[in-house]
């Protein structure tokens, strides 16, 4: 495919000018063909102090602002010379308001103004001018262009969308078939450095409760004295107290009557005994 013609529409002369104006402009033009663009511009502000509502001068200056690369200010003063009556002029504008336009990437409005273009053109085929001509078929290739462009954009950022999702698609099953492969291997092949691990803390875990129960039963052992054999005491001796008058006159009665009762009972005896002697006689 050919590339889009950016190339200016050329400047307008200002034939039958008077002459100040016609002189700056002259001047502008010389610079902007040395491409001393900013020598250019100021030659074209000159000139509107002569001619400050001059369409002419600011296309001329749209051109120079655009080769010098601020298309900004190129823009700008290509929609100035839009208000233009002249329809040749106008249409030139319009061409070249879209290579501004496009050159910012802004696709759309560009296809806009070449647009107006060609029905302006279209509007002036009657009086067959070749530079109107010109600016007709020059537009339409340039809109079909810029068309044809956008619709290739599209189409592949379609396409990185596409390759994008199928990227993450694809992504998402890889994930989920290494998953499910781990799942699948015996838990010592899954992660022998994460097995190893649990091993040495279920090992070390192992050692602190050894060590808290031996901790413990020694603490039991310390609390609880031994136990020692179990001895009967030797009974006490009474302590020996004074004995009063009573007590032992209590007890000499109990003597005296003691001694009685053992003599009767003597006594009972003999008699029993002799009696039973003088019967076996």
């Amino acid at each position: 495919m050919k590339q889009i013609f950016i190339a200016l529409l050329s400047f307008t002369v200002f034939i039958g000018w008077i002459d100040p104006a016609s002189d700056k402009n002259e001047e502008g033009i010389q610079l902007y063909n040395e491409k001393s663009y900013d020598e250019a511009i100021s030659k074209f502000a000159d000139a509107q102090l002569h001619l400050p509502k001059s369409d002419a001068l600011e296309f001329n200056i749209g051109n120079t602002q655009f080769q010098g690369g601020k298309l900004p200010e190129a823009e700008k003063a290509y929609k100035n010379a839009l208000r233009s009556k002249d329809g040749t002029l106008k249409a030139k504008a319009n061409y070249n308001m879209g290579n501004t336009l496009y050159k910012q990437g802004k696709l759309n409005e560009a296809l806009d103004f070449y647009k107006k273009a060609i029905e302006l053109a279209e509007n002036k085929t009657a009086k067959k001018d070749d530079e109107i001509k010109g600016i007709k078929e020059d537009a339409k290739y340039n809109y079909e262009f810029v068309q044809k462009k956008m619709e290739e954009m599209k189409q592949e950022q379609q396409e990185r969308q596409d390759q994008e999702e199928q990227e993450k698609q694809d992504k998402e099953e890889e994930n989920e078939q290494e998953e499910q492969k781990q799942g699948d291997q015996p838990p010592e092949e899954k992660d022998p450095e994460d097995q190893e691990q649990k091993q040495d803390q279920k090992q070390q875990q192992k050692q602190d409760e050894e060590k808290e129960d031996k901790g413990n039963q020694s603490g039991q052992q310390k609390e609880q004295p031994p136990e020692e054999e179990k001895k009967e005491s030797p009974p006490q001796p009474h302590e020996k107290k004074e004995m009063t008058k009573e007590e032992a006159e209590r007890i000499l009665d109990a003597l005296s009557q003691s001694e009685e009762s053992a003599r009767e009972m003597q006594e009972k005896e003999n008699e029993s005994a002799q009696f039973q002697t003088e019967k076996n006689w």
